[in-house]
C-alpha cells in the first residue's frame, strides 16, 4: 500500500487528504464544514431508524467522490484512515477510549477496521481517543504521535500544547502520555466576545496594529497573574473609560484568557515545552509564551498541519509490524 485517504473528522470540520505513505507527501486535499456534529444532527432528524455507520458512510462516500472529481483521479478502493470525533458517540461508530499511560508511538491506540463491501467500497481504519480520570480527547493523541515523529531531537519527555476551541496540554514522560488537561479557552473567548456583556466592548479587526499587540500583551500578563473572573470585567471598564478602543479590547480579552491558560502551567515548565499551533493561533500563543518568559520550542504551523498525517502513518506502520493480516484481502 503506497497511498491512502487521511480523514480528519472533527466536531465542526471534515478534511480528506490523499497521502503517499512512504514519504508523507500530500497529493491533494478536500475540506468542508460538515463536522460530525452537523452529520449527527441530520441523522437524528432524517433517518434515526437507519444504521448510524451507513448514514455516515453516505456522507463519506459523497466527500470522496467530490475529492476524486476535484483531483481528476480515481480514489476507489483506497484505505480511509479516520481520526478525530468520528469515533465518538455522535460519529461513525463509538470506540472505547485508550487509557493512560498512552504510548506516543501509537502502540496503545484503540482502533476498529471495517472491510470494504458492496455498500461502501473503501476499507476504513477508525482511530479512537484517550481518557484520563476526569478528561478525554479525540484527535490530539494522533497529532501528538505525528508531531513527535517529526521531532529529530525529542528526548522522551515534555509538555505539548495544542491550542484550539478546547486547548489541550499533554504531559509526556518516558515516551508516554502520562496526563493531559483541557482548557476551554477558545470557547470561553467566543462566549465572552459574542454573548456576554463584554461583547459590547470588543470588536474584531482583520489587521493587527502595534496598539492591539500591546493590549494583547497586557492581557496576557493580567490573565497569568491575577484572578481571571475579576480581570474579565476590566474589558468593560477599559473601553468604558477610554483606555482601549473596541479593537484593542478584543486583543486584551484574548490575552487575558490565553495568559490564564498558560499561567496554570506553573512549575511544570521545568520540562521542555512544545507549542503545537496551526496558523490561526500561532502568533497569539507564541507571543504569550514570549511575554510570560516560558521557554519553548515553537513548531511551525506547516509542521502542525501535517501532524495528523504523520500520526496516521505511524499507526499504520505499527499495524504492519504487529498485525500484518488486518488488511488481508482488502486491496
Amino acid at each position: 500500500m503506497e497511498r491512502f485517504l487521511s480523514c480528519d473528522w472533527g466536531t465542526s470540520s471534515f478534511r480528506l487528504r490523499l497521502v503517499n505513505q512512504n514519504d508523507a507527501s500530500i497529493l491533494g486535499e478536500y475540506s468542508s464544514e460538515d463536522g460530525v456534529q452537523t452529520i449527527n444532527a441530520s441523522y437524528l432528524q432524517d433517518a434515526p431508524t437507519l444504521d448510524r455507520s451507513n448514514y455516515f458512510y453516505r456522507f463519506l462516500e459523497k466527500g470522496i467522490k467530490g475529492f476524486s472529481k476535484q483531483l481528476n483521479f480515481n480514489l476507489e478502493g483506497l484505505l480511509v484512515v479516520c481520526s478525530g470525533m468520528a469515533s465518538s458517540s455522535i460519529g461513525l461508530m463509538e470506540l472505547p477510549y485508550s487509557n493512560l499511560p498512552f504510548d506516543v508511538g501509537g502502540k496503545s491506540m484503540n482502533l476498529h477496521f471495517f472491510k470494504a463491501d458492496a455498500s461502501f467500497k473503501h476499507p476504513v481504519l477508525l482511530l479512537s481517543g484517550v481518557q484520563a480520570d476526569e478528561d478525554v480527547m479525540r484527535g490530539e493523541e494522533t497529532q501528538l504521535i505525528g508531531v513527535i515523529r517529526q521531532l529529530k531531537d525529542f528526548k522522551g519527555s515534555g509538555i505539548f500544547i495544542f491550542p484550539g476551541t478546547h486547548s489541550k496540554h499533554l504531559f509526556v514522560a518516558n515516551q508516554k502520555i502520562m496526563d493531559f488537561r483541557t482548557f476551554m479557552t477558545g470557547e470561553a473567548f467566543h462566549l465572552m466576545s459574542f454573548s456576554s456583556i463584554l461583547s459590547k466592548s470588543v470588536s474584531k479587526n482583520s489587521s493587527r496594529t502595534p496598539e492591539m499587540e500591546k493590549a494583547f500583551e497586557k492581557g496576557v500578563l493580567d490573565g497569568g497573574s491575577g484572578n481571571l473572573l475579576a480581570a474579565l470585567f476590566k474589558v468593560r471598564t477599559k473601553e468604558l473609560f477610554g483606555k482601549y478602543n473596541k479593537f484593542e479590547n478584543y486583543h486584551y480579552l484574548s490575552g487575558l484568557l490565553i495568559g490564564n491558560e498558560l499561567g496554570i502551567l506553573g512549575d511544570e515548565i521545568r520540562r521542555p515545552v512544545y507549542l503545537c499551533s496551526d496558523s490561526k493561533l500561532h502568533w497569539s500563543y507564541s507571543k504569550a509564551m514570549e511575554v510570560m518568559g516560558i521557554p519553548s520550542t515553537v513548531l511551525s504551523p506547516e509542521m502542525v498541519e501535517k501532524a495528523v498525517v504523520y500520526g496516521q502513518i505511524e499507526i499504520l506502520n505499527q499495524i504492519g509490524k504487529h498485525e500484518k493480516n488486518i488488511f488481508l484481502g482488502s486491496f
